[in-house]
């Protein structure tokens, strides 16, 4: 049996930025009241390579209308997902100085996959944390190259 890999794509700060005013020299994608969206330089470029060798799911600690605000004005709309999985997929907790946190348990996910991997800007709300690849953190530098340089195994 040949199962496949699965990439999973946190989205704020890994993937987009949002902001309650415009970046100079950087073009958003979709305006939504105060906030402006951004997506992270190569995106499109990172997908389309990644897609070929992992199947790719999101999963974000944002509420639901959020993520489909950012699936539905992003080059995120162009690509097909196992799973979207927002905050009520997530574990709630209490945080060390007594703030919400929502954990990623991709223990959740199962055995159909030979490898599950998530990229994330915040691997300690990950678990299994040796499952997550920390990515720099994207506050919409258009200068960004991170996903231009990542490999993936």
């Amino acid at each position: 049996m040949n199962m496949m890999k699965l990439l999973i794509l946190d989205l704020d700060e890994t993937l987009i930025h949002t902001t309650y005013s415009p970046i100079p020299d950087l073009e958003y994608v979709s305006q939504k009241g105060y906030y402006y969206l951004y997506e992270r330089p190569f995106l499109k470029d990172f997908l389309v390579q990644s897609s070929e060798t992992y199947a790719l799911a999101i999963w974000s600690a944002s509420k639901a209308d959020y993520v489909r605000w950012i699936l539905n004005y992003t080059v995120l709309k162009d690509f097909e997902f196992e799973f979207v999985h927002t905050r009520r997929h997530c574990r709630y907790r209490i945080g060390e100085f007594g703030t919400p946190e929502y954990l990623k348990d991709l223990n959740t996910i199962g055995g159909a996959y030979e490898k599950v991997c998530m990229l994330d800007d915040t691997p300690k709300m990950v678990t299994p944390i040796d499952c997550c690849i920390k990515v720099p953190e994207f506050k919409g530098s258009a200068n960004d190259a991170f996903l231009k340089t990542v490999t993936l195994l």
